[in-house]
């Protein structure tokens, strides 16, 4: 199935989305797409509001905990996206062994079980979902495709959503397109100080991401 560009009809689902590339996306789409309608979650969204287009619905919500909730998947449903984006993900810097098991488990749930099970909550009931084109998820050019010492179970999980997103797009059954877009370092909280992609320039600013995700969204293949 081959992806539409954005339209002034479209509504924009933008998951995990007070920081980071999140925000900036959402930042870059209401600069080029004032008209549309937005829906925005995560834990701390609601520090944003006061920053939001009064044609975008903010709602709390905790990605690091499964299964998914089922009354906000119902408020997302009922929103009625045209696109989905997910952003949420991370995880604990340093050798896989010094980490508490929790802390790998927030990655583990937050960058790969959450989106997972959220994508498979919709691919399995397709008409709740009727107007749903495109469905987005963040993956990492380096820590999906090789060893990322010192980030174990981001690594993990990134290269999890790989392998179920090419095995789905594989299968070929579902309506909605599903798309992962791999970007590389970026200057977020989450990329430490220290690391060498900062110290070496490595590392993009989130805004330039944004734009290149936003064409990625538009491209037709």
């Amino acid at each position: 199935m081959k992806s539409r560009q954005i339209s002034s009809e479209d509504r924009i689902a933008l998951l995990g989305s007070s920081r980071g590339l999140g925000w900036a996306t959402y930042q870059e789409l209401v600069k080029s797409f004032p008209r549309n309608s937005y829906f925005m979650a995560s834990r701390k969204i609601s520090v944003r509001q006061s920053e939001m287009s009064e044609n975008t619905k903010l709602i709390s919500q905790d990605f690091s905990k499964t299964p998914v909730d089922f009354n906000f998947l119902q408020s997302l449903a009922e929103f009625a996206p045209t696109h989905l984006i997910y952003f949420a993900g991370g995880g604990p810097h340093g050798l896989f062994a010094n980490k508490k098991w929790s802390d790998h488990l927030w990655a583990l749930n937050t960058t790969f079980l959450y989106p997972a099970e959220l994508t498979h909550a919709i691919l399995s009931s397709p008409a709740k979902w009727p107007s749903l084109k495109q469905i987005i998820l963040i993956g990492s050019v380096i820590a999906e495709n090789q060893a990322d010492p010192l980030a174990s179970s981001y690594a993990a999980a990134k290269h999890a959503l790989r392998g179920l997103v090419s095995t789905l797009n594989a299968e070929g059954s579902s309506s909605a397109q599903i798309k992962l877009f791999s970007p590389g370092y970026m200057q977020t909280d989450l990329l430490p100080a220290d690391s060498q992609p900062r110290q070496k320039g490595l590392a993009e600013n989130p805004s330039d991401v944004a734009k290149k995700l936003i064409a990625f969204i538009e491209k037709n293949d």
